[in-house]
């Protein structure tokens, strides 16, 4: 059995065997954990009435004494073993169901005793995060919570908030006293999840068990990683006041942070979504940035190689700005500007090993100025209004050959979606998400790194387009008194090869300060962006 379920918890390979078995119920691992030597033989051509599936929604489980199977479900085999120990395993799994129905019981409590609007304010709290974030996935016991795809019964794209099948509704109209345990436990136990940081939180915990003890384990850990000890905890139980009291100091303890200089990232396991945060253990300084980018602007800018504080940038890179917006456009390009932009990306991409570097942006700054009155309504813009400058490394193109036309396609594509993502994410980045009337399909502009791993294997845009391993750097820059995230960023992939380490995101990192830096001197000259759309790509690399 042991090597079947260790297949079925890392997804033959894919994601470390720790979040694989974060999704397994209490009474799963009270299975899976039986101790070597009396653990049950797995058998695929036995009919037993224990066995272990994969289910629909790609989460592996016991199904003990003829229970039924879940609809989609993929038999991996049945436990063959003595009558004694399956009955002493099925005592245990019993258990351990018993152990976390009691515990969902203080999180049922602590929903009766709030005002039936309070309730209803966490219900609302959720299906708003929910509608406007990336997809989720998670376990309660036995049951799943899901914004994404087939398995939604959360509102979000997938999903429309008025549909039958949009739980959240549901609860709303049911008292708590007649929710299952599963539900008091979901609602519960996100409202402490999203009260201690962002609503990336929950990306936190995608495709993992959402228990009482599970989410003290995981805000305990984020205490602990921010330098700070967490609350002390009761004895013997797991009250909704110590969970609030956890998600109160992770929250403080991660301000805290922010406002120390730290940098978060998060390791995301494109397989199950899984995005967990991580804290880079060093300050990111010029000298982080790759030595090929840092040659490039020391021939352009003047800044000397050798320079380590990003401060130190500001007067080369505002003159570099001045030279760049009344320089001649070289060949190719509409204006200088451009021609840097394209040429930052073509060096990183090199020096960082990826098939494609690219950074997306909006073509004008002018209809995102607050005073705007000539431009139209910033919400009206539509995808091409933005651009994404797109390179692609010297063994990336070499591998299209002479067929320049699959090379422009791909390229194109690349640049396509990510003008998408910035049009997506445009009504938080300049904070009328609220707005009414307003555009409802927008998504949280991104505020941390993301590194990666296996997106190929799930993201339906980089299954289409191949990125297996990437990084993502989201850029932001002070613009008319305001600050607006996300409004940029940097990424690299790769279709094959190594994935990338820690170091390569540092890098990026530092790369992506510098992107900013000369973004925000461009910024009071207005540029205007031309390049980069679809004849752009077939005239400069056709």
């Amino acid at each position: 059995m042991d090597h079947a379920l260790k297949t079925l918890l890392t997804l033959d390979g894919h994601i470390p065997e720790t979040i694989g078995r974060a999704a397994l119920s209490s009474a799963d691992r009270s299975v899976a954990d039986t101790p070597v030597g009396h653990r049950p033989l797995l058998d695929p051509a036995a009919t037993t009435p224990d066995v272990l599936i994969l289910d629909a929604t790609g989460r592996a489980r016991f199904i003990l004494e003829g229970a039924e199977t879940p609809a989609g479900s993929l038999l991996v085999g049945s436990l063959v073993a003595d009558p004694e120990l399956i009955h002493k395993i099925s005592r245990r799994y019993a258990s351990a169901r018993a152990a976390d129905e009691s515990a969902g019981a203080e999180m049922r409590r602590w929903l009766q005793e709030l005002p039936q609007d309070g309730v209803r304010t966490l219900i609302d709290q959720l299906a708003y995060v929910v509608r406007h974030m990336a997809p989720v996935l998670l376990y309660v016991g036995d049951r799943h919570y899901s914004n994404f795809g087939q398995f939604s019964n959360l509102p979000g794209r997938s999903l429309n908030a008025d549909d039958d099948r949009n739980l959240l509704n549901r609860l709303a109209a049911t008292p708590v006293t007649e929710w299952p345990t599963e539900d008091a436990c979901f609602i519960a136990l996100t409202h402490f999840l999203l009260r201690s940081g962002i609503q990336a939180r929950l990306e936190e915990v995608n495709g993992t068990q959402l228990s009482p003890a599970a989410v003290v384990d995981f805000l305990t850990d984020r205490i602990r990683n921010y330098g700070a000890q967490p609350p002390r905890s009761p004895q013997n139980s797991i009250t909704a006041a110590h969970l609030e009291s956890l998600a109160d100091t992770c929250a403080r303890e991660r301000r805290d942070q922010l406002a120390g200089g730290a940098v978060f990232y998060r390791l995301i396991h494109g397989v199950n979504l899984n995005k967990a945060e991580h804290l880079l253990p060093q300050a990111v300084t010029y000298a982080d940035v790759p030595p090929a980018v840092r040659t490039l602007f020391a021939q352009t800018a003047g800044i000397p190689s050798d320079t380590s504080a990003f401060d130190d940038t500001r007067p080369a890179l505002d003159r570099l700005a001045g030279e760049l917006h009344t320089s001649p456009a070289p060949a190719g390009f509409h204006s200088a500007y451009e021609a840097l932009l394209t040429r930052f990306m073509t060096t990183l991409a090199e020096a960082s090993g990826s098939d494609v570097a690219m950074g997306r942006g909006p073509r004008s700054l002018a209809p995102l100025h607050p005073d705007n009155v000539e431009n139209g309504d910033p919400l009206e813009l539509r995808t091409n209004d933005f651009f994404c400058c797109v390179a692609p490394g010297e063994g990336f193109a070499a591998h299209f050959a002479d067929d320049r036309a699959a090379l422009v396609k791909t390229l194109s594509a690349y640049s396509a979606r990510m003008r998408f993502n910035t049009w997506h994410y445009l009504p938080h980045t300049l904070g009328v998400h609220e707005r009414e009337p307003g555009r409802d399909d927008w998504f949280f502009a991104p505020s941390m790194p993301d590194l990666t791993h296996w997106s190929d294997q799930h993201h339906t845009g980089h299954v289409t387009f191949g990125v297996r391993f990437a990084i993502r750097v989201p850029l932001g820059i002070e613009y008319a008194g305001r600050y607006l995230p996300g409004l940029y960023d940097l990424r690299l992939m790769r279709a094959h090869g190594e994935q990338y380490t820690v170091a390569d995101l540092r890098a990026t990192v530092a790369a992506g300060r510098l992107l900013t830096a000369l973004h925000q001197a461009m910024s009071p000259y207005g540029p205007t962006v031309r390049d980069f759309d679809n004849g752009w790509f077939r005239t400069f690399y056709g």
